[in-house]
């Protein structure tokens, strides 16, 4: 598989999201607005699709379901001991994510657990592994999440680290080495090679239709993933996102 090479961003009009995201910073885009130069959502926009949204507002709410218990408050922690000699320390990063959950909570780490969690749950933890070294989800913040959950009755066995892409959980250091007895779970694996042709399997599917739940989906009436601005044609469009087509799979 092809490995990028990270880069400054172009600052030309029609900045795709793979690029923006892959920049360590959106000074480009926000320059562009200061200087007058529509960027995002200055055209005329279509009137939105038909979609499903309205059969989940009608299931009921339980007391974890979104936004959860403390909608839109942020806790920011600070602790300069965390990184020395450009390695981090393990130890204070878990004190600062136990300070972070506490700060939140407003109790201590095993009252806390129970405002979220169920000792039989299967928790997923949602991490960022693009650009490592310098922007992805740290290993350390999750290890110490991991130990939070573990130390109150969660099963190693239950908790699965996840995120889209397969190789770039690896390559930000989320390996079964480094997290014995957790799942590690990437939804998809992208080829990007010059032929483009290796994420598919013998029927002409994606390899990776399988890990979807195809009974569980985002539906928007006449969104095709056809001529999508940012992709280079159809093809690489459904090499990344396995499905082109009016539903949206979990």
């Amino acid at each position: 598989m092809k490995k990028y090479r990270y880069r400054s961003v172009d600052c030309r009009p029609g900045l795709d999201r793979r690029d923006f995201v892959r920049s360590a910073t959106g000074v480009c885009a926000v320059g562009s607005l200061v200087l007058g130069v529509p960027v995002f959502g200055q055209e005329k926009q279509p009137p939105p699709p038909e979609t499903n949204i309205g059969d989940f507002m009608k299931v009921p709410k339980t007391k974890h379901s979104l936004p959860g218990p403390f909608p839109g408050k942020v806790v920011e922690v600070k602790d300069t001991a965390c990184l020395v000699n450009e390695k981090f320390d393990q130890a204070t990063v878990t004190k600062m994510v136990e300070r972070g959950i506490r700060t939140l909570t407003g109790v201590d780490l095993k009252k806390s657990f129970r405002m979220f969690f169920e000792k039989n749950d299967v928790v997923g933890l949602k991490v960022n592994p693009v650009g490592p070294p310098l922007i992805n989800t740290r290993p350390e913040v999750v290890e110490a999440v991991i130990r939070w959950l573990v130390d109150n009755g969660i099963q190693k066995k239950n908790i699965v680290i996840w995120d889209r892409f397969d190789y770039m959980l690896k390559e930000a250091g989320f390996t079964a080495e480094r997290f014995p007895g957790i799942q590690i779970e990437g939804l998809q694996t992208m080829d990007e090679s010059e032929n483009g042709t290796k994420w598919r399997d013998a029927s002409g599917k994606h390899v990776s239709e399988a890990n979807f739940d195809q009974g569980v989906y985002y539906f928007a009436k006449g969104i095709l993933g056809k001529g999508v601005q940012g992709y280079k044609d159809d093809e690489y469009y459904l090499n990344q996102h396995v499905f082109a087509g009016e539903y949206s799979y979990y």
